[in-house]
């Protein structure tokens, strides 16, 4: 009897069982309670903690997801910290002013999503950004979009030098050419390098991060995992070379990102277990209070992620 014809079979037969036989209608009716208990109190795994460094809050999204359910989800899938930059910035401040502990503020130099592809030359986003950067609430400037070509401006020059002033994170969506004369025209200044530059091969990006020791990572939206969820092999060299130069990031750019919050973290977490604990870690927080110089309030009561 061919293989499929007999599991098909046994499947028929233990189907007729518990569905027409007296025994078979009493062991559903004993089991069904301890099945439901038992997923009652199965308890997700929301381990690590998460420094999510990739998350916005745009007028799009405030408008259908509330500051409230954003800040409850953190708490309950465990991500203490949110770096939040918001078009326009108003977003950013209404999740601060929420949970000032949780919210790590960026300044985004823009009025409106339509000033993305020209910021860089708009002297009214200098003045503005001067303004805003002098308040001291933020923590640095970005995400940006800027690339090969675009910086040789007043406007882009000066938020470099503001950024080496206040100790300012930039936080960049650029390729690896303007990476590299942000670097030239601010030696001493830090980067995140959105979304790993995006379409840049993880081989680049360990180049880049050989070269450029204040050059951070973040890889949200980036293809790192196979579709069984296994970390890819590049992926898994280049993490293992500069553990201590990634972050992650959910990426949230407008509401429907947000209705898949939980599934970006489960995936991250389920392919940070593949890697030794002190790099996973390192990934999935650590690194992101070391480039804040933020101290890690929840130790003290909290246990160790490695101990785990």
């Amino acid at each position: 009897m061919p293989a499929m014809r007999y599991l098909k079979l046994c499947l028929q037969l233990i189907g007729y069982t518990l569905t027409e036989t007296r025994v078979g209608r009493i062991l559903v009716f004993i089991s069904l309670p301890a099945i439901f208990l038992y997923f009652y109190l199965q308890e997700p795994d929301h381990t690590p903690p998460i420094f999510d460094a990739q998350v916005h809050y745009n007028e799009e999204s405030w408008r259908l997801v509330s500051v409230k359910a954003v800040i409850n989800t953190a708490e309950q899938l465990n991500v203490p910290w949110l770096l939040v930059g918001s078009v326009p910035n108003e977003g950013t401040l209404r999740l601060y002013e929420a949970d000032p502990e949780r919210v790590i503020p960026m300044f985004i130099p823009q009025f409106s999503r339509e000033d993305r592809e020209s910021w860089f030359n708009n002297a009214a986003i200098q003045q503005y950004m001067e303004k805003e950067l002098a308040g001291g609430l933020y923590r640095g400037v970005g995400e940006f979009f800027l690339f090969d070509g675009q910086l040789n401006t007043p406007v882009v020059k000066r938020m470099v030098a503001l950024a080496v002033k206040h100790e300012l994170v930039l936080h960049a969506r650029s390729d690896p050419a303007a990476i590299n004369q942000l670097f030239r025209m601010g030696p001493t200044v830090r980067i995140l390098w959105a979304h790993g530059g995006m379409l840049t091969p993880p081989e680049r990006i360990s180049e880049m991060l050989d070269r450029h020791a204040a050059l951070w990572v973040e890889i949200s939206h980036r293809d790192v995992a196979t579709a069984g969820g296994e970390l890819k092999e590049k992926w898994r060299k280049v993490m293992l070379r500069h553990p201590d130069r990634f972050l992650l990031g959910s990426g949230t750019y407008n509401s429907s990102y947000w209705y898949q919050f939980r599934y970006y973290l489960g995936n991250y977490r389920g392919w940070l277990k593949s890697l030794p604990p002190s790099v996973a870690e390192r990934i999935a927080y650590r690194n992101g209070l070391v480039l804040f110089s933020l101290h890690d309030k929840r130790r003290d009561n909290a246990q160790d992620f490695t101990t785990q």
